[in-house]
């Protein structure tokens, strides 16, 4: 009876022991010192947009755990910018003195090929910019080709000679590498004409034959690669513009050209991503709205995109304008929306560190005074950040800013810039006598629209 029992119970053992898994690790451990920082964390950035932080000790030392798909990072310390290769399972460790950052950076740990390769890429790159870049885009066509092509050459070598390399790395990395190469060949003709100063250059017809058989629709690569997400971006804008040549918004026809790609997730990441902006100022936006929810096939992006365009239904001509209260006048004092009641109200919503914003003032000034002492006020808010507050008051002095010049209580997270659903500046906006919206997307300054619309309003 015992040796049954002892058979049983190595039975059992045996049958745990194989059905025991080894735990899945889906996690990446970040560390190591950044000496003299200048910054207190570090932002590892996908794509340039942040997908985590990381805390500095005063020391500059830091751990911190990444749970991040597989693929290439950028790691921003301060005015720095470095790649990393993470890969769940694959330690890293960085460190580097911020006094000279670029020639202190190590990196160890499992990933570390990967990443000094990414490293050694962007390195590679400088040939193509400053000084030298101007030389590199002024090339005659043969002479810039086969830069780009030694360029592309030389780091698929190192990636077929290193052993150490991840193999699904190596392979996406050679595909980085050529969409790099074919992107430079696209913007070969554009960039020679205005470093040469040769407004007539044209390539041949067989410059471009090698960007002839580009997929736009392939879903691992655009997760991977930024060049062949720029690609897609790309393809899709050239039609835009074709179609928009013929008097169709190109906002909508960007959105359509997007429609017609069929992979799931490149056209919905693509979709929501110009939807969730240009919604909020396309002219057609029931149309635009229709056609998102034709496209897509996200549950999430559909809500997102439904709720936008119901709140933007409360912003249409003829409702009651969202109100602002007390924000700061660059003359003294406070100044609110209700105190323009009886007059008609333009207002510019901008920030100093907003170049296309810059570009209207001098349009916005002289608009100004063709109307001054008529029924209407030029009202342009600021929402820079409070660290910009200084700047915000010394530009409009600097630059003699007419009208009236207000700094709004919370940026972009002011309840005036919510209620309009601002996500993109400037953004121009038209209130009637009675604080009623003529229009949330008035015409810019430098549109000669704007004038035609004041003068059938009688201003």
């Amino acid at each position: 009876m015992k040796e049954i029992i002892y058979i049983l119970c190595a039975s059992f053992l045996i049958a745990s022991c194989k059905n025991t898994k080894p735990e899945t690790i889906d996690y990446v451990i970040v560390s190591g010192k950044i000496e003299n920082a200048s910054v207190p964390s570090l932002k590892v950035k996908k794509n340039y947009k942040p997908v985590k932080e990381i805390t500095l000790n005063k020391d500059g030392s830091f751990t911190d755990t990444l749970m991040l798909d597989t693929g290439a990072y950028d790691i921003q310390a301060g005015k720095y910018f470095f790649p990393v290769y993470i890969k769940e399972g694959h330690n890293i460790n960085i460190n580097a003195n911020a006094t000279n950052f670029k020639n202190s950076l190590t990196v160890t740990g499992i990933s570390a090929p990967e990443t000094n390769f990414l490293i050694l890429k962007s390195k590679e790159k400088e040939q193509f910019y400053g000084e030298a870049g101007q030389k590199f885009y002024a090339l005659g066509e043969d002479a810039y080709k086969n830069k780009v092509a030694s360029y592309k050459k030389s780091l698929i070598k190192k990636l077929d000679e290193n052993p150490e390399f991840n193999k699904n790395f190596i392979e996406l990395e050679k595909r980085d590498l050529n969409y790099y190469y074919i992107d430079m060949l696209l913007k070969h003709q554009r960039m020679h004409r205005y470093f040469a100063k040769d407004s007539l250059y044209t390539v041949s017809d067989s410059f471009l034959k090698e960007t002839e058989s580009l997929s736009y629709e392939l879903e691992e690569d655009y997760k991977y690669s930024q060049t062949y997400q720029n690609l897609v971006r790309g393809h899709y804008q050239n039609i835009a513009k074709k179609a928009s040549e013929k008097g169709e918004d190109y906002n909508i026809t960007y959105l359509n050209a997007l429609g017609t790609n069929k992979n799931d997730f490149i056209r919905n990441s693509l979709l929501i991503d110009v939807a969730s902006g240009s919604i909020t100022y396309v002219k057609d936006r029931t149309t635009y709205y229709n056609n998102f929810m034709k496209f897509s096939t996200n549950k999430e992006d559909k809500k997102v995109i439904t709720d936008l365009y119901n709140n933007l239904q409360l912003t249409v001509p003829g409702k009651i304008s969202p109100k602002f209260t007390n924000y700061e006048n660059h003359k003294g004092g406070t100044t609110s929306l209700e105190d323009f009641k009886g007059k008609y109200v333009y207002i510019d919503v901008w920030a100093t560190w907003c170049g296309p914003c810059l570009y209207e003032v001098p349009y916005l000034q002289e608009v100004e005074k063709q109307y001054h002492g008529k029924n209407i006020e030029f009202v342009s808010i600021s929402v820079d950040a409070d660290k910009d507050h200084d700047k915000w008051k010394q530009m409009v002095t600097d630059k003699k800013m007419g009208g009236v010049q207000l700094y709004a209580d919370n940026s972009f997270d002011s309840d005036f810039a919510k209620d309009y659903i601002i996500k993109a500046i400037p953004k121009f906006i038209l209130i009637d006598p009675e604080g009623k919206i003529v229009k949330s997307n008035a015409p810019r300054p430098s549109d000669k629209k704007l004038i035609d619309l004041l003068e059938e309003l009688g201003v």
